[in-house]
C-alpha cells in the first residue's frame, strides 16, 4: 500500500510540474509580439488624438513595442507628395478626397474607403466677440491653412470664395503649415479668426470658440479616404487598416468628433 501511494504522490506532482511548465508557456507566449513588422502610417493633422490613441491600444492589444507603429502627421497634400516620393509609409489617411485621388491615378495606393467625415468650423480667440460668416470681411487677421497643402484651408477658401470675398480678404490671410497650426494660431490670439474643423475646436477645449458651421453647401464635403500604399503593404498594415475601421475603432474616432461610416 505504501508503494502504491508514493507512486501516486509521484505522478501527481509530475502532473503539477508540467501544468506548471504549460502555464509559463503560456505566459511567456502572450507577452510575444503578435508580428516583427513594422509600419508608417502618413495621416492627416487634424487626426492626431483619435489615431494617436488608435495605435496605443492596438499595439497594446498586440503587444507591439513602440516603434511598431509610427504615425507621421501633417496636411494631406504634404503627405502625398511624400508618398509620390517613395516614403516608406504603408498606409495613408487624407482629409481630403482630392489628395488620394491622385495616388490612386498612379496606382500608388489600393484599398480605398471613406473613413471618416468632419465638419469646417470658423473659430475666435476664446473671450473675443463672435461674428458671423458674412462678417468675415471685416476680420483684420484671418488664418488659414495653405490650400495648396492643408484640405481645411482649400475649404476655407472654397468658403470665402462662395461668399464672394475672397479677393477682398486675401491680403488679410495668414498662411499655416497645417490645421494645428491654425487652431494654435487663434488659441494663441496670433490671429483674430480662422477656419478649422470641427474636431480641432473640440479637441481645443476652453481656447477657441466657434463663431459659425460654414454651410454644407459652401464647400466640398469632408470626407477622410483611407488607403493602403502598395510599395509597402504588408500583413500588419492590412489588419490595423480592418482594425480602425471596426467598431471599437469608430467608436474611438466618435469620441473624438469624427462622423464615422459604421
Amino acid at each position: 500500500m505504501r508503494k502504491i501511494l508514493l507512486v501516486l504522490m509521484s505522478i501527481c506532482m509530475l502532473a503539477f510540474v508540467v501544468g506548471c511548465g504549460n502555464d509559463a508557456s503560456k505566459t511567456t507566449d502572450s507577452a510575444k509580439p503578435s508580428t516583427s513588422e513594422k509600419i508608417t502610417i502618413q495621416a492627416a493633422a487634424s487626426l492626431k488624438g483619435a489615431l494617436t490613441e488608435l495605435a496605443d491600444a492596438y499595439k497594446k492589444k498586440h503587444n507591439l513595442a513602440d516603434d511598431q507603429i509610427t504615425i507621421n502627421f501633417a496636411g494631406s497634400g504634404t503627405l502625398r507628395q511624400q508618398i509620390e516620393q517613395g516614403a516608406p509609409a504603408s498606409l495613408f489617411i487624407s482629409a481630403d478626397e482630392k489628395n488620394m485621388k491622385m495616388l490612386q491615378d498612379k496606382d500608388l495606393v489600393t484599398d480605398v474607403k471613406p473613413f471618416v467625415t468632419n465638419e469646417l468650423v470658423l473659430v475666435v480667440p476664446k473671450g473675443q466677440p463672435k461674428i458671423e460668416l458674412h462678417q468675415i470681411a471685416s476680420v483684420k487677421r484671418i488664418v488659414l491653412g495653405n490650400p495648396d497643402t492643408v484640405p481645411a484651408g482649400n475649404y476655407g477658401k472654397q468658403v470665402l470664395t462662395k461668399l464672394g470675398v475672397w479677393d477682398q480678404v486675401e491680403p488679410n490671410v495668414v498662411y499655416a503649415k497645417d490645421v494645428k497650426a491654425v487652431t494654435a494660431s487663434i488659441s494663441q490670439a496670433a490671429g483674430d479668426a480662422g477656419f478649422i474643423y470641427k474636431t480641432d475646436a473640440i479637441a481645443a477645449g476652453d481656447a477657441v470658440e466657434i463663431a459659425a458651421v460654414t454651410p454644407a453647401d459652401s464647400h466640398d464635403p469632408v470626407i477622410y479616404p483611407i488607403g493602403i500604399i502598395k510599395k509597402y503593404d504588408n500583413a500588419l498594415a492590412q489588419d490595423f487598416y480592418t482594425y480602425v475601421m471596426s467598431p471599437e475603432g469608430q467608436k474611438v474616432l466618435e469620441k473624438y468628433g469624427f462622423s464615422t461610416s459604421k
